[in-house]
């Protein structure tokens, strides 16, 4: 089976997904608790 990252996609013969890795990394950010790091968090 091949497949191919694009745009933070893996794209297979099975279909597309999520890249795990950027899945990981979004999850180890840590909880903003102060109204700035919110602010900063929201952009």
């Amino acid at each position: 089976m091949k497949e191919i990252s694009f745009l933070g996609h893996v794209i297979s013969s099975e279909g597309i997904a999520v890249d795990p890795a950027k899945v990981e990394a979004v999850l180890q950010w840590s909880t903003p608790e102060l109204v700035a790091e919110i602010r900063s968090f929201l952009g």
